[in-house]
């Protein structure tokens, strides 16, 4: 858990943002530098004001996949071809559309 306290009865989820937050941290690498150290900043950066549910989700999403020994950097090793797959499997649409 983190060491922030949600009420996360108080603001609706948007998916949009989510999923183009996600976008973003596939398919650009300046974004992942900055947040690989300082999500709070990158996000501030970058323009996403998230509301807390969502700032949650985001949390709790990154903590499993680093719970589970998930590369959160991943898409930097491994070639755009492998990149386009996840998007497919996340059902995002190819980049540049």
């Amino acid at each position: 858990m983190t060491d922030f306290d949600f009420n996360l009865n108080d603001s609706e989820i948007r998916m949009d943002v989510l999923q183009r937050l996600a976008e973003q941290a596939m398919s650009d690498p300046d974004f992942r530098a900055v947040a690989r150290h300082d999500l709070m900043g990158a996000l501030q950066q970058y323009g996403y004001d998230l509301n807390e549910r969502e700032l949650a989700l985001v949390l709790r999403f990154r903590a499993s996949l680093e719970e589970a020994g998930v590369d959160l950097f991943l898409a930097e090793k491994l070639g755009p071809e492998y990149v386009e797959q996840l998007r497919g499997r996340l059902n995002l649409p190819p980049r540049g559309e």
